[in-house]
């Protein structure tokens, strides 16, 4: 886990401007940095005063041997950086960027790949040889062996930059769901610029943060953000979940006039329907997860999980648990955990129960809403964009605890409720399906209320409405009028539409349903918040629903495998019988890491929200009109409105305009 930095170059490039974009993300990599340049006839290999001892001392052909400070050439073509969190192989033979033994090919690298091990013996028998014991390693040789199909032999996360020196050709990747990130951004001049986090730009010379007026109603609007590959700043792109990009440097450079690359989407899942029992696919679904499991825990460091007491994270915990003593292992498993000390927000009294099951070592932290107002500046920082609940701020502060108890990986249940049915439109999906089917007795049975029966009969009648009609009904709702009073919506679009109002999108299939919910929303800015907490305090978050083979055949069950009457994820729960407490296995409610935001807005701390929003509005540049928040704020807190997230994107909308300097084009 670690932070990447790149740039091909058109015009030429100070050193200095590249070293610091590079120093931006020492939190990502405080235990390594280094540096290469491409010159036409030449390849400079740099450290820095942050570069190990030992890297400098190493004999490797990609260890340092000039500081970056000495460099005054600025005639290169290409370069990059990299910042080091050491997880495996923490010798120098995994400083990086790194070369292979001839140094034609150069890679920097951010993820991890949790079966090198089974690929590094498969290009052995090929008859490939080894430095070192890296995955960094892996990645390079298998590319060597199979081209840009090396991409389908990994399982895990990562993002990339592989550079051919001899035929001048760059391989940039990303991992199947997006777990890593992948920025960039063509300056003014057309150099090209790679980076792990946005931020990374913002030191560059001619850098300018101009605001995506489009992502910016998407946000304030309709709380999406990460659904696209455009970003909150204007002209800054990721690379698209499972996506990628092959060619000359030339053929990037090209591309400048538009402001972004034609990449190629390099993952297609297998779409094979399973035919078996629900018994076969759960004994299946359970070797599957637990493989995932075991392969998450490869590292050279200590390792622990992050445990909220819902079913994904006390899954994880409680199969762990299980290898340990397999293993005869006699060290306990750590556990992070956010807990409140308000009852009616905290999941204390279900850790309690993985805890006293298992016999972990947890630990938890009892975040105060006061710090809000003293890091979330901060966190916004680290984030880049705004983010839309306090959650962030929860994870934020797990992640600092595990780092303060020396634990530098920590696995999560993110991931599992996009394809297991953990969101209501598979539970939507199925009863609607009953009713077309005229299975009234079994619907009726299970529904709790009669909103429950006008949501299906709505969501039918939506199918049969045109697309153009839906999203012109979605503008028009009585939360956005409340919302067209607050903000100044002509200086963001001409018309209002909803965001996917061009997009096809079916809910009546649940592999539709699951890959919206993976590649768009919500995943893919849970992704990013995990990402930016856990890196915030150097720490690496893993991920094992996201194991890609266990996804896909999940995909492949037929809907009543996953969802049932008054019961969500099915095929998780039945395969956890036996392993996982059986009180937190039968449990119906489902929340994470929630926080009592409702209650630090409207009870303890009114007037400091009043003054957060009074003191940041002026940065939106006339986009939230202040006294109109302010308004909206006093009459949730009131109760006169219904409590929502909503004043909490218009205030960090403002906070994140103040912190990057955001400035609006006319």
């Amino acid at each position: 886990m670690c932070g990447i930095s790149g740039v091909i170059s058109q015009k030429k490039i100070k050193v200095d401007s590249f070293f610091k974009m590079n120093q931006v993300i020492n939190h990502r990599g405080p235990d390594d940095e280094g540096f290469v340049f491409f010159k036409e006839h030449d390849i400079i290999v740099a450290g820095s005063n942050q570069t190990s001892i030992d890297s400098w001392q190493s004999s490797e052909n990609y260890s340092p041997t000039y500081n970056i400070k000495e460099i005054k050439d600025d005639d290169f073509i290409l370069a990059f950086g990299h910042r080091r969190l050491s997880i495996l192989d923490l010798s120098p033979k995994g400083h990086q960027p790194l070369c292979d033994d001839s140094g034609r090919y150069w890679i920097t690298y951010n993820g991890e790949i949790y079966n090198y091990l089974e690929l590094r013996d498969e290009l052995e028998k090929l008859g490939f040889q080894f430095n070192t014991t890296t995955d960094t390693e892996v990645i390079l040789v298998a590319f060597k062996a199979w081209g840009i199909d090396c991409q389908n032999k990994f399982n895990g996360m990562w993002s990339f930059a592989i550079f051919d020196s001899k035929e001048k050709k760059i391989f940039l990747s990303r991992d199947r769901f997006g777990i890593k990130p992948f920025y960039y951004w063509f300056d003014f001049f057309g150099n090209f610029f790679f980076a792990s986090e946005i931020k990374q730009f913002t030191v560059l010379d001619g850098w300018k943060s101009l605001l995506n007026k489009n992502r910016a109603y998407d946000y304030l609007y309709y709380s999406l953000t990460d659904h696209t590959e455009e970003t909150l700043f204007k002209n800054v792109f990721c690379l698209p979940p499972g996506h990628c990009f092959y060619g000359n440097l030339d053929d990037v450079l090209i591309q400048k006039s538009k402001k972004r690359l034609s990449v190629v989407n390099w993952y297609v899942s297998s779409e094979i329907a399973f035919k078996g029992t629900f018994n076969e696919a759960k004994d299946i679904f359970l070797d599957r997860f637990k493989e995932a499991i075991k392969l998450h825990l490869r590292a050279d460091v200590s390792v622990g999980s992050a445990l909220s007491g819902g079913l994904d994270s006390s899954s994880i915990v409680s199969c762990i648990n299980v290898f340990l003593k397999d293993q005869g292992k006699s060290e306990l498993q750590k556990t992070f955990s956010s807990c409140s000390l308000d009852e009616k927000y905290d999941e204390k009294k279900w850790i309690d129960e993985v805890v006293k099951a298992t016999g972990v070592d947890s630990y938890f932290v009892y975040p105060d809403g006061k710090d809000v107002f003293s890091l979330t500046e901060k966190i916004v920082w680290h984030m880049d964009e705004p983010y839309q609940s306090q959650s962030v701020f929860l994870g934020y502060h797990v992640f600092k605890k595990a780092r303060e108890n020396n634990v530098i990986v920590l696995l999560n249940g993110q991931g599992a409720d996009e394809y297991l049915s953990g969101y209501s439109d598979f539970k939507i999906l199925r009863q609607k399906k009953l009713f077309k089917k005229l299975k009234f007795k079994q619907l009726f049975k299970e529904l709790n209320s009669f909103s429950e029966l006008s949501t299906i009969v709505k969501g039918i009648v939506i199918e049969l409405l045109p697309r153009s009609i839906i999203f012109a009904l979605s503008t028009k709702t009585n939360h956005h009028k409340k919302l067209d009073r607050i903000i100044e919506i002509k200086q963001l679009v001409k018309k209002k539409k909803h965001p996917y109002s061009n997009k096809k999108y079916s809910k009546s299939d649940p592999v539709e349903i699951s890959k919206y919910q993976l590649f768009n929303d919500p995943l893919q800015r849970y992704l990013k918040w995990e990402d930016r907490n856990s890196m915030a305090h150097s720490v690496e978050a893993r991920v094992p629903f996201l194991d890609y083979r266990l996804v896909e055949f999940s995909q492949s069950l037929p809907l009543e495998f996953l969802d049932a009457p008054a019961k969500t994820k099915k095929i998780l729960v039945e395969s956890m019988e036996g392993i996982l407490n059986e009180k937190v296995r039968q449990r119906k409610d489902k929340k994470g890491f929630i926080t009592p935001e409702q209650r630090w807005l409207i009870s303890d701390y009114p007037e400091e929200f009043i003054n957060l929003i009074e003191s940041t509005a002026k940065y939106s540049m006339g986009i939230i009109k202040k006294e109109e928040a302010v308004k909206y704020i006093r009459s949730m807190q009131r109760g006169e409105i219904e409590f929502d997230y909503s004043y909490w994107r218009i205030i960090q909308f403002c906070i994140w305009m103040k912190v990057f300097n955001v400035q609006v084009e006319n």
